[in-house]
C-alpha cells in the first residue's frame, strides 16, 4: 500500500494540542494527530471559545487546508 499521508483523512482523528490553540479561529496553533498509524503535525485552528491549550486532548472536524484541520475538544 502507499505510505502517503492524505490530510482528507485527519478528520475524526484524535490528537493532542502542541501549540496553543487560539479561540474563535483568531490565530494558528499546532497538534499531533493519529492518520494512518502515524503521528502527524499540523497547523490548526478552533471555532471555540476559550483556547485549547498544550496538552489537550482534541478530534480534527475538517481540513481548512493543505497543512490546516480545525480542531475541536475531544469528547471525554
Amino acid at each position: 500500500s502507499e505510505g502517503t499521508i492524505r490530510i482528507e483523512r485527519a478528520v475524526g482523528a484524535n490528537g493532542t494540542v502542541y501549540l496553543t490553540v487560539p479561540p474563535n479561529k483568531s490565530g494558528v496553533g499546532k497538534v499531533t494527530l493519529n492518520i494512518q498509524e502515524r503521528t502527524m503535525e499540523y497547523q490548526a485552528v478552533t471555532s471555540e471559545q476559550n483556547e485549547l491549550p498544550t496538552g489537550a486532548k482534541v478530534v480534527a472536524v475538517a481540513v481548512i487546508g493543505p497543512g490546516t484541520v480545525e480542531v475541536a475538544p475531544a469528547p471525554s
